[in-house]
């Protein structure tokens, strides 16, 4: 079954870039508007640099993360200056992916940086980015942390594990753990209201607090798209923008130290992802707002353009249900409750093991000695199929991630029954059927199910699948939802370099122009999870230092505890309890160990005590059965427990 593609989807094709570029060029004039969003139409050249609305000292574009850290940074330097703020989005959907992300800031420990350093540089391959930049990240990740607690601590919030309690260096799942470097010591860090563990958008919300409690001088507008940059085409210094508000006026408006755009990637951004990407269909997980502004802008301006598609997608294909009343999709979920389902690609076959827990390296597997990324956008159309034990087993989505969820609040039915109501997920009386309704051939989808169920008796699956996540298709009626790549994110923009300046071709800056977060993101292949979040905070503080020629010296002692490495293998075999005492009452974790391996975990006494439900728990312990790691991160929605589980643990194998 083919999804249907997303009417807002935006058509930006390379000949609509070059005729907005000629268009601009053969204006003649000085200054000229250098288009940022999708058109067909050619901006037209200014005549004159005075014509402008209104003026400001330092204009950011996009309210995400890296746009609120440019403004607090600029307004501890100089509190008087005005700093103008655009949101193309409406203030009920601000926050750009920052809001829906994991919420996890990587934070590498200052005695080992040389160790990060290795990590980063290995992760960059096969495309290593300057040593300059490596060392930018890595001094900056280490130290913003003072700044970053400095700065909510203000307005009630704090900077900690992401787990819950302080930092504590050692509490970090690396994903990449056969990499050079992976040993290095960090923290994943996380900002949430002070005394809480775990609050969901916790990092935006808690600098969007900081940002208002700034007074007037930081002004916020939101549903106002910007549509231009006003360039000087003699001197390239970049003069201001053109934006356009809810009502359709348009507004010009001047930035005497410079304009930042940290308006995002291109996620959201059909054509433009057939064009750099060659992807057949894709849609985003996150906000729906991130659709090639910033790109569209910069290719006009001269700058000099990178990781517009990195050898494997940075972020990860996640597995998305796009359903026509949503904008961005659903994501199936990780640890599905039910064990009765595959997935078939376009030729009605099985193509990979579905049941791996793929999302602890943001979708990816090892191929020919590489990590490369989930094969769905080759193998579309590709269906989800799973009969009716599966349907009534739990939902078949993630209930604390994507866009729908998170920010517009859709919560999805525990059995799934609302959503075949809907005609979401489609329903059948046989397989035969099932494949009617998808286009599909009925003998091949059958023989593919039956070759599934013959594995599922004789305890081997041709994938590799496990056994345990396995269970026959063979209970009427029968179920089947379309699956497609999901993007969180897009690295894709200008060069920059450590001062968060855009690069022309002949790497000189462009006067006046600069960039943060994903928008031309350092991350040039794989993707370690807090290395976003970090880094649109300690971009967008560059670009506030570079513009205003200063540095904020707001700060804290923010120290990480010393926590001690735990070695699994050496605990003996047997089975151990722990008793919990949960908010709600006591429960016991029992964990089996087996030639130096975590086989199972199970809750033997007071389930009833725990607000986690089942498909959370089961998620939970197949992370920490999966990597064998006692310090995975919390389960958002349920991190009361997830942290008294992970104490538990420790506990056991301390």
């Amino acid at each position: 079954m083919k999804p249907e593609e997303g009417k807002k989807m935006k058509n930006i094709s390379r000949r609509d870039f070059l005729k907005g570029s000629a268009a601009t060029v053969a204006g003649a004039a000085a200054l000229g508007l250098l288009g940022a969003c999708s058109t067909n139409d050619a901006p037209a050249a200014s005549t004159t640099e005075e014509k402008f609305d209104k003026e400001c000292d330092f204009l950011i574009v996009g309210y995400g993360l890296a746009g609120e850290a440019a403004a607090l940074e600029a307004n501890d330097i100089d509190p008087n200056a005005k700093i103008c703020i655009l949101e193309k989005m409406e203030e009920a959907q601000a926050g750009g992916n920052s809001i829906a992300s994991g919420q996890t800031v990587i934070v590498p420990a200052p005695d080992d940086l040389d160790t990060f350093k290795k990590y980063l540089i290995a992760c960059s391959q096969p495309n290593p980015i300057p040593e300059e930049y490596v060392d930018f990240m890595a001094k900056e990740f280490s130290d913003q942390r003072g700044w970053i607690q400095a700065t909510v601590d203000k307005v009630g919030y704090e900077l900690g594990y992401v787990g819950g309690g302080p930092l504590a260096w050692g509490s970090l799942v690396t994903e990449f753990p056969d990499l050079d470097g992976s040993s290095f010591k960090g923290c994943s860090a996380h900002v949430r209201k002070a005394g809480t563990t775990f609050e969901y958008g916790g990092v935006w919300r808690g600098f969007d607090l900081a940002v208002r409690d700034r007074g007037e001088n930081i002004e916020l507008m939101f549903s106002t798209a910007f549509t231009s940059l006003i360039q000087n085409l003699e001197t390239k210094e970049v003069k201001g923008v053109v934006a356009k508000g809810a009502d359709g006026k348009e507004i010009r408006i001047k930035a005497n130290k410079g304009v930042l755009l940290a308006c995002g990637g291109y996620e959201n951004n059909l054509q433009m992802q057939r064009d750099f990407h060659g992807m057949d269909v894709v849609y985003t997980g996150g906000t729906p707002g991130n659709t090639g502004d910033g790109i569209h802008a910069l290719m006009n301006t001269g700058a000099k353009i990178w990781h517009m598609k990195n050898q494997t997608q940075s972020g990860g294909f996640w597995l998305g249900i796009k359903v026509p009343e949503h904008e961005a999709t659903f994501m199936r979920n990780f640890s599905m409750a039910g064990k009765s389902w595959i997935e078939v690609c376009a030729d009605n076959k099985r193509f990979y093991n579905e049941s791996a827990a793929y999302h602890r390296q943001h979708m990816k597997f090892k191929e020919y000695g590489h990590y490369v990324d989930l094969p769905h956008d080759r193998a579309l159309p590709v269906d989800l199929i799973f009969d009716e034990k599966t349907r009534t087993a739990g939902a078949i989505v993630t209930k604390w991630l994507s866009w729908p969820i998170t920010t517009e609040g859709y919560v999805w039915s525990d059995d799934n029954s609302e959503e075949v109501a809907k005609g979401w997920i489609i329903k059948a009386d046989t397989i035969e059927e099932l494949a009617g309704k998808l286009g599909r051939d009925p003998e091949a989808l059958k023989a593919t199910i039956d070759a599934y169920n013959l594995g599922c008796k004789s305890g081997r699956d041709e994938f590799g699948r496990s056994i345990e996540t396995m269970e026959p298709i063979d209970t009427a009626p029968f179920y089947a939802v379309g699956i497609t790549p999901t993007l969180v994110a897009t690295t894709g923009g200008a060069e920059r370099n450590v001062k968060a300046q855009v690069l022309d071709w002949n790497d000189n800056p462009i006067p006046n122009l600069y960039e943060a977060g994903e928008l031309g993101s350092y991350v040039s292949n794989l993707y370690q999870n807090g290395m976003f979040l970090a880094e649109a905070i300690a971009t967008g503080r560059a670009a506030a230092d570079t513009a205003f020629g200063g540095r904020s010296t707001v700060t804290t002692e923010v120290s990480g505890e010393v926590e001690e490495a735990i070695d699994i293998t050496k605990k003996p075999d047997g089975q151990y309890d722990q008793l919990i005492k949960g908010n709600h009452g006591e429960y016991t974790l029992r964990a089996t160990v087996e030639g130096g391996k975590i086989t199972n975990l199970e809750i033997v006494s007071g389930r009833e005590n725990m607000f986690m439900d089942d498909d959370q728990l089961k998620a939970f312990f197949d992370e920490v059965i999966n990597g064998q790691n006692v310090e995975v991160d919390a389960i958002s929605g349920a991190t009361l427990d997830s942290n008294n589980l992970l104490d538990a643990l420790k506990a056991i194998f301390k």
